[in-house]
């Protein structure tokens, strides 16, 4: 009897270990990664993308945890979107069909993989799945500071084993976030226009290193220098480097006679001619005045809205609310009568006082304005000295 227990005993033990073995190969065999794209021809897709793959071929999986996604049949989508109260939520998609998609659109697709120890391969696991439950896996988006690329680093930070350590791996420091953007709309004058007039005060912040991996190259590249420290061993936390897609579609150029420099710039043009001609046959072009104070005005309003109603952290302050000041709209029934009231002049003294000081100190201002957008800040000016001369 006695000999039957030691032989079971030694049995199980045996058993034990081997489990144990087989446990640590499959652990082994998963490969955990971070996906980097390049940036698409859509404005979505137009800083990149960042997402994770998990390989486990002992339960012939390969999947893509992809936070970047939304539900364009969201009630009140637009309301939401520009309120900033649109939820993001976490996908999992096939790799095949993850890289079918990117292959179609012309994006690079690079993996990292991760140097991770069986215990932060469990846990990173156990925390995906767990914000993939359905009460888990909606988020706030946010451009600067909640997107697929944050989520991506504030989830191994905290769910690796050791200490991580991310080192500063741009070289040009004193960066702010919207130098950052920048360097992804050099071809879409426009979309810089449209962005710089929304983005406010706060992305004109130096970003740190840390900071930085908003954006998915920049979180590969910090991904590239981050270290991991544990039992008093320090290694690389990325091991290996893949090219999985290799194509990139390129951004046409706009043309010149489209730039907003020149469209504005032509508009300005339009309203110095109209200026001299009413100089000289003594006529207001009211209707002009309208066009240029309202739309200005309008646009100022929908600064207000942005800055006060929603929730996006990016947006308020904004600078842009003294060249489109939205006081200007009352005047709109007055620039029409024929006999105005003396104050009018009064008014648009000062006003355009203000606006050639706004224009001077253009470039030192707390927030980086688009230079695009100058020339018709001009127009405004143009029309503020005309009303001021003209009883």
């Amino acid at each position: 009897m006695r000999h039957l227990l030691i032989l079971l005993f030694f049995n199980l033990t045996l058993i034990g270990s081997i489990s144990q073995v087989q446990a640590q190969e499959a652990n082994n065999e998963i490969k955990i990664s971070i996906l980097t794209c390049s940036p698409g021809l859509d404005l979505y897709s137009l800083f990149g993308h960042s997402a994770i793959r998990l390989q486990d071929p002992s339960r012939n999986m390969d999947v893509v945890f992809n936070y970047g996604n939304f539900d364009f049949n969201t009630p009140n989508f637009y309301s939401k979107f520009v309120r900033g109260k649109l939820k993001y939520n976490l996908t999992v998609n096939y790799f095949k069909d993850f890289k079918k998609a990117y292959k179609r659109d012309k994006r690079w697709v690079k993996e990292q993989e991760l140097n991770l120890s069986s215990e932060s391969k469990q846990k990173l696991i156990k925390a995906l799945w767990e914000n993939y439950r359905p009460e888990n896996r909606y988020y706030y988006y946010d451009f600067l500071f909640n997107n697929c690329s944050t989520l991506i680093r504030d989830i191994l930070e905290k769910e690796i084993a050791g200490q991580v350590e991310f080192k500063d791996a741009d070289l040009e420091n004193e960066r702010s976030f919207r130098d950052l953007l920048n360097l992804y709309m050099k071809e879409t004058p426009w979309i810089y226009t449209g962005i710089h007039l929304a983005l406010s005060q706060p992305c004109d912040i130096t970003a740190t290193n840390y900071q930085e991996m908003f954006l998915p190259d920049f979180l590969k590249s910090g991904f590239d220098n981050t270290l991991i420290t544990q039992d008093g061993n320090t290694k690389k936390l990325v091991s290996k480097e893949n090219v999985i897609l290799s194509e990139m579609a390129q951004q046409k150029s706009t043309p010149w006679y489209l730039h907003p420099l020149f469209i504005f710039g032509l508009i300005a043009f339009i309203g110095l001619l109209l200026t001299i001609s009413s100089l000289k046959n003594k006529k207001r072009f009211a209707w002009f005045d309208i066009l240029v104070f309202g739309s200005s005005s309008s646009f100022g309003l929908v600064l207000l809205f942005l800055w006060f109603f929603t929730d996006h952290q990016a947006m308020r302050p904004n600078f842009n609310i003294l060249w489109a000041l939205p006081i200007h709209l009352p005047l709109i029934t007055v620039l029409f009568k024929k006999n105005r009231p003396t104050w009018v002049k009064s008014y648009f003294k000062y006003h355009s006082i203000f606006i050639l000081l706004l224009i001077a100190t253009w470039p030192i201002l707390p927030q980086n304005l688009p230079y695009t957008i100058l020339p018709f800040v001009v127009l405004i000016l143009i029309r503020s000295i005309f009303n001021a001369t003209r009883s």
